[in-house]
């Protein structure tokens, strides 16, 4: 029984620092996820865009590239 002999040395990390990695983890996978949703939400109105400039219609032209342009001036931090 010399295990009973030698002490155990546990080696302790402290909660702070895990909970932080987490939370750096967490922000990492909110971050792509955003990008993510945005990209797919350009797409989509680009898509959208394209039709109606084939369908001529300019009103819904006009009402799309504003959000669009709204879209990529609100999360130009992304790119």
């Amino acid at each position: 029984m010399s295990h009973l002999n030698n002490p155990q040395k546990n080696e302790i990390v402290p909660f702070t620092a895990v909970n932080e990695e987490a939370t750096v983890y967490k922000k990492e996978a909110e971050m792509v996820l955003l990008q993510s949703q945005i990209s797919f939400q350009k797409s989509k109105l680009m898509e959208k865009i394209d039709f109606t400039l084939v369908n001529r219609d300019e009103a819904l032209f006009m009402e799309l590239s504003k959000q669009y342009i709204t879209l990529v001036h609100h999360y130009s931090y992304l790119n």
